[in-house]
């Protein structure tokens, strides 16, 4: 009795580590572990021609090895991916997003002309501004199934804004929303070369405040703070300084120098350097809110026409840190960060390297850091820090594509430069034509991930905001 419960119990164990008998050499080998799901679910899966017996959200346990992944569900088109399967590994393939055969689009409201657009990050929200020379701007509650919604019409302050010397003599645009999915920022551009920026208060437009006058400074790139849209960040004279709207103040110089800043996390901003006259160099680093200095990771010593940009991401428990110089992304790991002003140094072991054909202009880390992107020319690279992979996808485009690329979610990208969504992956798999869109506007899935939303015009030129059944009922 003891030895059966011995041997059973060892079994268990085997079998919960993936070993199973391969019954091609006859020898106990180990497995790994595939998870499955589909957005929407139910869908059946193939692996290797051999269907599973449920569907999404399933899972197997096959041997080590290629695999070619099939899933499918009546009136949508299949998802389809190579993969590798390790020895006592996890896979996640929990991000398939299935496209109908059918794509049914709905004009949702009629709208005189369209010149700039942002979507909220909680899905909710889609703001646009029709014409550029009035401070009037449109927007639409997300969260409504109905084949028309009825916006909200926000009309700013006369107060809130320059008046300029000829009135056709200015423009307004949209730039990005806040965190707290309720302020906008917004760019007001008069007499010529004049520029000033907004906080439109979207539940309250009467509160919306202008940064630039009521600071007194001239702000370039202003940005929110991640975990608060009543702080910004932005440069002034050359030097990153912080924004408090509720105390009405505006910071001494962070970081000097800089030629451009993203956020990592709550506290802790990322930068690159313009070229330094005396020391002809560059640098990138990091700066951590309220500390005295910023930290140099890498310095530079070049003319100053390399591209140069850094970017961070934490992905379980180690940090990257990913600079793109030239044509080339080297991906280190480190530990962890100090604080910039700490006298403790920053030990970078190299990780991966992306070589690329053109200059990078633009990095980022996204999905929890799991995915380094560099996007060159009509070409995006990801290298996926998970399977240790890089790939480089060739966007569709019949013009050079200089607007940063846009994310629907986790895993899928899209670009509509040529007047069409068009979907791709991050590896640029499963890519998908999905609807007609103005190029470089905005376009979002819904909360529920049932419809798309963007502009559009139709074939006589009108425009609407448009969705598109994504989820079939």
């Amino acid at each position: 009795m003891t030895s059966s419960v011995i041997v059973l119990l060892t079994l268990l164990v085997f079998t919960l580590l993936g070993y199973q008998f391969n019954n091609a050499d006859g020898r106990i080998e180990q497995g790994g572990l595939v998870q499955f799901d589909s957005k929407p679910s139910g869908a059946s899966v193939e692996l290797n021609n051999m269907k599973l017996g449920s569907t999404t959200p399933t899972r197997t346990t096959p041997l080590a090895g290629d695999y070619s992944v099939k899933m499918s569900k009546q009136g949508y088109s299949p998802w389809q991916k190579d993969v590798t399967v390790k020895a006592g590994g996890v896979l996640w393939l929990k991000y398939a997003r299935l496209v109908p055969n059918d794509l049914l689009v709905t004009q949702v409201d009629r709208l005189k002309a369209v010149t700039s657009t942002a979507a909220s990050s909680n899905q909710k929200r889609y703001a646009l501004i029709e014409d550029a020379n009035k401070p009037v701007i449109k927007m639409y509650d997300l969260t409504q199934n109905e084949p028309s919604i009825k916006p909200k019409i926000l009309t700013l302050p006369a107060a809130s804004y320059t008046t300029p010397e000829s009135k056709k003599d200015q423009s307004f645009s949209l730039m990005d929303w806040g965190s707290d999915n309720r302020y906008i920022l917004l760019k007001h551009s008069y007499d010529s070369n004049k520029t000033e920026f907004l906080v439109v208060d979207t539940d309250d437009v009467s509160s919306s405040e202008n940064i630039t006058t009521s600071l007194g400074a001239k702000i370039s790139l202003p940005i929110f703070s991640v975990n608060s849209s009543r702080k910004l960040y932005g440069i002034v004279d050359g030097s990153i300084r912080k924004i408090d709207l509720g105390a009405a103040t505006i910071s001494g110089p962070l970081v000097a120098n800089v030629a451009e800043f993203s956020m990592y996390d709550n506290s802790t901003l990322v930068y690159s350097t313009k070229l330094d006259s005396k020391t002809k160099k560059r640098s990138v680093g990091y700066y951590t809110d309220g500390t005295s200095s910023p930290k140099v990771l890498r310095s530079y010593a070049d003319n100053g026409k390399v591209s140069l940009h850094v970017s961070l991401g934490k992905y379980y428990d180690d940090t990257y840190v990913s600079i793109a110089y030239d044509k080339s992304v080297e991906i280190m790991k480190t530990s962890g960060l100090p604080t910039s002003d700490s006298v403790q140094s920053v030990s970078l072991k190299s990780y991966a390297t992306m070589v690329l054909p053109k200059d990078v202009q633009y990095l980022s880390t996204k999905t929890n850091g799991r995915f380094v992107v560099a996007q060159h020319g009509n070409s995006y690279s990801v290298y996926d820090i998970e399977i240790a992979k890089m790939t480089t996808t060739q966007l569709q485009s019949d013009k050079p594509i200089t607007q940063k690329l846009r994310w629907i979610d986790g895993f899928t990208l899209y670009s509509n430069s040529t007047g069409t969504i068009r979907i791709y992956e991050f590896d640029g798999t499963n890519q998908h034509d999905i609807m007609p869109s103005i190029p470089g506007q905005a376009a979002t899935l819904s909360q529920n991930g049932k419809y798309m939303y963007t502009v559009s015009k139709d074939k006589k030129g009108a425009t609407y905001l448009s969705r598109v059944t994504m989820v079939l009922n």
